[in-house]
């Protein structure tokens, strides 16, 4: 479950001709999915229920040409410019986030491809080449932030992996399911009804990061390890103890009206309490 409410719509829009690619972008670990995209033709249409700021992208095969994305999404009336973007993947050539600027002037729901959602979408400058991507979703730490603290991690991949990705998404799940059994949720303000929280409803992801790259080296390193007590076992326990410290958070911003927007009483809020809007 924890999967499928992080589930993005995301569409190929090839010059009118839509092509659905959202159970193989969700995972990370099971179905690869190929697109080319053309600068004048040529969207990427990526659509959740709320507005959204960031994005990881998992890519198989890079693109090879030098380009840069064009974001933009609705604002009710027209499409419109993102403000804030900053493109990590170097137009798909390396996995990466693509992140903006959270409370984009009147995002607004439109219908595309008979979806209706918040939708933002990307084109290219130039023809992109043949890109294969493993997956489109969030994650909170990525290989190049667990280097900044053990820079031969790359030397830790599993059999065959290109990347810890699949360990990242792992913390993830976990941290979001410490959350949920510390008591934090969202509340519909239409029915009053609680809902469990997901990844998209972390407002400011900086503020889990530092966790989620102790989590994550630790499950690497306890998956080195193949005797109790050995090098990688201690630091399997070292990293899960730093976890353990920084997940005493203070502060964490929630989306507790689960409408995508940081609200000013949802700007840092005490980290130990429910919320809940009234």
């Amino acid at each position: 479950m924890l999967r499928t409410k992080n589930k993005l719509t995301v569409f190929h829009d090839d010059n009118g001709t839509f092509t659905d690619y959202s159970n193989e972008a969700l995972d990370f670990d099971r179905d690869f999915f190929t697109m080319e995209l053309s600068s004048s033709a040529d969207y990427l249409y990526i659509g959740f229920t709320k507005p959204i700021s960031e994005i990881f992208f998992e890519i198989k095969n890079p693109n090879t040409v030098t380009a840069t994305l064009d974001g933009e999404f609705y604002n009710g009336t027209t499409w419109t410019d993102l403000v804030g973007i900053y493109d990590e993947t170097r137009s798909f050539k390396r996995s990466g986030y693509i992140t903006w600027d959270r409370n984009q002037t009147d995002e607004a729901q439109v219908a595309v491809n008979s979806s209706t959602k918040n939708w933002v979408r990307f084109r290219p400058s130039v023809d992109l080449s043949v890109t294969i991507f493993a997956g489109i979703n969030i994650i909170f730490a990525s290989d190049r932030d667990l280097k900044g603290e053990f820079f031969e991690i790359g030397q830790f991949l599993p059999k065959g992996a290109d990347s810890h990705i699949l360990t990242h998404v792992a913390a993830r799940d976990e941290i979001i399911q410490y959350l949920r059994n510390g008591g934090h949720f969202k509340q519909d303000l239409n029915t009053g009804r609680l809902k469990d929280i997901t990844a998209f409803d972390l407002l400011d992801l900086g503020q889990i990061k530092q966790p989620a790259i102790n989590l994550t080296l630790s499950k690497i390193f306890s998956n080195a390890s193949d005797q109790v007590d050995d090098n990688w076992s201690e630091k399997a326990s070292h990293y899960r103890s730093l976890y353990n410290a920084s997940m005493k958070l203070f502060y964490l911003d929630i989306d507790s009206d689960d409408d995508g927007k940081q609200d000013d009483e949802e700007r840092m809020a005490p980290a130990g309490s429910r919320i809940i809007r009234r």
